[in-house]
C-alpha cells in the first residue's frame, strides 16, 4: 500500500439506474461532475444492485408464477413465496429449506435466498444476482479502461452473511483487472519466519472497506473509489474466490 494510506472515496448523488443503463458511462458522468480526478492503481467498486438494475436481472412481482414448491418452504420460513421462488429460479442447488433457505447460485456463490432481495430494488419487483457478476465486472473496467487511457480494476460486491459469524459484510462476487488474492508464501514474518501459507482475499478486503461508506439503506452511494492498495495486475475473477467441493473443509 502507497505510504500506508488507503482512501475511500464516495461517488455521492449517483443518479438511480434504470434498465438499460450503461454503467461505466455514468460513472465517468458521476466523476466529472465532482472534479475527481482518477489515478493509476485506482479500483472502482460497484455495488451488484445498480449492475442487475441496468441488465434487466429483475423479477416484476405481478408477473412471477409461485410454484408450489416454493409456497411449501415460505410457509415453514415465514418468507414471502415470490422470494422463494426466485431464488429457487436462480440457483442451482437448495442446500437447506429451513430456519433460512440456502442455496448454491448458479455462479457457485453459497449464500441464502439465492442473493435475491427487495432492498434497493425498484417497487414491485425482486432483484437477483448478474448473470456474469465477472463479466460485468470485465466490461465496466475495459470502458472505463479505454476511455481513461490506463487500466482500471473493477469489483461488484455483494452483501452476504457468513455461516460461523453473525452480521452481514460486502464481498467481492465480480472481479476484472486485478488478482483477487495476495500471495505471501516465502515472504518473512517480523521474526524472520518464511511463511508456508499465507493466501490472502484482497478482493474481500476491499468490498468490506467500500462498504463502510456505501452502507446497506439509503445512502444512494452505489459507488466506490478504492485508492492506495497494491494490487497484482493479473486479470483475475471472483470465480476464482470460491472452493471447489473437493476444496470445501465442511462438506
Amino acid at each position: 500500500m502507497n505510504d500506508n494510506q488507503i482512501h475511500v472515496i464516495p461517488l455521492r448523488d449517483f443518479p438511480i439506474v434504470q434498465t438499460g443503463d450503461d454503467i461505466s458511462g455514468l460513472i465517468e458522468s458521476a466523476i466529472r461532475k465532482k472534479s475527481i480526478d482518477l489515478i493509476q492503481g485506482d479500483i472502482i467498486v460497484v455495488t451488484h444492485a445498480i449492475v442487475s438494475i441496468a441488465e434487466g436481472k429483475l423479477y416484476h412481482l405481478e408477473e412471477l408464477k409461485v410454484s408450489k414448491r416454493a409456497e411449501e418452504i415460505a410457509e415453514k420460513i415465514g418468507h414471502s413465496p415470490e422470494r422463494v421462488e426466485v431464488a429457487l429460479r436462480e440457483a442451482s442447488e437448495v442446500l437447506r429449506e429451513k430456519p433460512v433457505l440456502i442455496t448454491k447460485t448458479k455462479h457457485g456463490i453459497i449464500t441464502d435466498f439465492s442473493g435475491v432481495d427487495e432492498s434497493n430494488a425498484p417497487q414491485d419487483t425482486l432483484l437477483a444476482l448478474p448473470e456474469n457478476p465477472d463479466a460485468s465486472a470485465k466490461r465496466i473496467s475495459d470502458s472505463l479502461s479505454n476511455s481513461l487511457g490506463f487500466d482500471i480494476p473493477v469489483i461488484i460486491t455483494d452483501t452476504q452473511g457468513r455461516p460461523w459469524r453473525k452480521g452481514a459484510v460486502n464481498l467481492a462476487i465480480g472481479v476484472a483487472g486485478m488478482s483477487p488474492f495476495i500471495h505471501n508464501i516465502g515472504r518473512e514474518d517480523l521474526y524472520g519466519h518464511k511463511l508456508r501459507g499465507s493466501l490472502v482475499c484482497l478482493a474481500d478486503q476491499i468490498a468490506g472497506s467500500a462498504e463502510l461508506v456505501m452502507g446497506q439503506a439509503d445512502e444512494g452511494i452505489p459507488v466506490v473509489i478504492v485508492r492506495g492498495v497494491d494490487f497484482n495486475k493479473e486479470d483475475g475473477t471472483a470465480s476464482q474466490i470460491i472452493r471447489s467441493k473437493s476444496d470445501d473443509l465442511f462438506s
